[in-house]
């Protein structure tokens, strides 16, 4: 998710720095994408199932967060759309991602996500208070999308270091 945040924020960019942006953000998802290629390799050996983990009611928790946060993401774009506040979507979907990671929080009993829900409704919150402010066009797509990728790879990077190697990794 991180390069699709980084590629909502291309067009904003000149071609350059676009190009070195891009680079950039393609070399950071095929590090964090064979760090946990590693990981589940290490994780492919078969364990005794835990009683306290079922599979089935964390995907099904889950599913019910993403489909919530589509839910709102959807309805506020629409909303938005139609009254003409078009430039505020990427904050809003931004906050509706960081908000999606305090259930994920709890769920996955990662703290972690914690930090990812602030950090990321702080991006969102700084948008939308410099985009009020009379900030240039070009910051209510720069900000959230360049600032949401920083917040996903740094959580993913996190996960990776903290994780060791043979734990059960869970989706």
């Amino acid at each position: 998710m991180g390069l699709a945040w980084t590629a909502s924020a291309l067009g904003d960019l000149g071609s350059g720095v676009a190009v070195a942006v891009l680079a950039a953000g393609v070399a950071a998802a095929a590090v964090l994408l064979a760090g946990v290629r590693r990981l589940r390799r290490a994780d492919a050996r078969p364990t005794a199932p835990s009683s306290s983990f079922d599979p089935s009611q964390v995907r099904r928790r889950f599913n019910l967060v993403v489909a919530g946060e589509i839910a709102v993401i959807a309805a506020a774009a629409n909303i938005l759309g139609r009254t003409g506040h078009s430039r505020w979507i990427p904050a809003v979907i931004c906050a509706a991602v960081g908000l999606h990671f305090v259930p994920l929080a709890r769920l996955f009993g990662l703290g972690l996500y914690y930090a990812t829900a602030v950090a990321l409704c702080l991006v969102a919150a700084l948008t939308m208070f410099l985009g009020a402010t009379g900030a240039s066009e070009s910051l209510w797509r720069l900000l959230p999308g360049l600032g949401t990728a920083l917040v996903l790879w740094a959580t993913g990077a996190r996960l990776l270091a903290t994780t060791p190697t043979g734990s059960k990794v869970r989706p």
